[in-house]
């Protein structure tokens, strides 16, 4: 019986040394994050998007429009999103 509890006692004490070197590697890999400012993380994100829709064949989700005054939509104005349906239906 004596060497079962040897057992378990070099047990607990691995579980606990492996917690420990574990919360250490952990705090110093987050010791010194890297931090940038918001222009440059606008930048660096509108760039990895363009190339993201480059390396995939897909445009720009912006589309052409008359001033954000809603022009597009006059009379005769497409009234069809990207995917083809109407614009005036809802799921809802």
């Amino acid at each position: 019986m004596p060497a079962g509890g040897l057992v378990f006692l070099l047990f607990v004490l691995l579980s606990i040394g492996a917690a420990v070197a574990l919360y250490a590697a952990i705090r110093d890999e987050t010791r010194d994050l890297p931090t940038m400012g918001r222009e440059e993380a606008e930048r660096r994100a509108r760039g990895e998007g363009r190339r993201y829709n480059e390396t995939r064949g897909r445009g720009t989700d912006r589309r052409q429009s008359g001033g954000g005054r809603g022009d597009e939509f006059g009379r005769d104005g497409d009234r069809t999103d990207d995917r083809g349906r109407n614009r005036d239906d809802h799921d809802w």
